[in-house]
């Protein structure tokens, strides 16, 4: 009985979602660990890169401090820089900031139609219908997302670089990574659920 139960439930494939942003030492590895935190049962590889050449730098001490707060180690996180090609296996790339997302498509080879600012994939996430979370599911949602993208008058905003601010400013930022990391974890990838 319980062999007839294991295969009655589909088996998902595993997604890889790329967090990229400027120098991978603060909002991308802050928002994979938070993505991972959250899909600890399903089978997704969450990874981060930057867009500069910072190969093997460790996180920054305020990056450290806050995600310290949100319950996230980044002590033991390296930079890694996207190279060419390296994100053509990516499902989902998600950048901050529009230069993210373009460096995702024209260096990494990222497929446009699933490269994403964060606060524009939180908010159509919000918006588009949301079919059985598995792997199917996610190209569907994420195929409807880019269905609609660019629909909207204002248009995306991006989550600026805290770097140079004080600590307050890289919490406040943490602040607005973790509630649209979480909106991605329950719309599109069904945690919690």
């Amino acid at each position: 009985m319980h062999s007839a139960d294991t295969q009655s439930q589909p088996v998902m494939r595993a997604v890889r979602v790329s967090f990229i942003c400027t120098a991978n030492r603060a909002r991308s590895p802050f928002a994979a660990a938070l993505l991972r935190r959250h899909l600890t049962a399903i089978p997704v590889v969450v990874d981060s890169f930057g867009t500069m050449e910072r190969e093997g730098d460790p996180a920054l001490p305020k990056a450290i401090r806050a995600a310290r707060s949100f319950g996230v180690d980044l002590m033991p996180h390296r930079a890694r820089s996207v190279s060419p090609g390296s994100l053509r296996t990516s499902d989902l790339v998600v950048g901050f900031e529009q230069f993210h997302v373009a460096h995702s498509v024209v260096t990494g080879g990222a497929d446009r139609s699933r490269a994403f600012l964060l606060p524009e994939l939180a908010l159509m996430l919000e918006e588009v219908a949301v079919p059985p979370h598995d792997a199917d599911g996610v190209d569907l949602v994420l195929g409807r997302v880019n269905a609609v993208r660019g629909a909207s008058s204002g248009g995306p905003s991006a989550i600026g670089d805290p770097v140079g601010g004080s600590d307050r400013r890289f919490l406040e930022t943490y602040e607005s990574i973790e509630s649209m990391v979480e909106i991605v974890a329950v719309r599109l990838f069904g945690a919690g659920t």
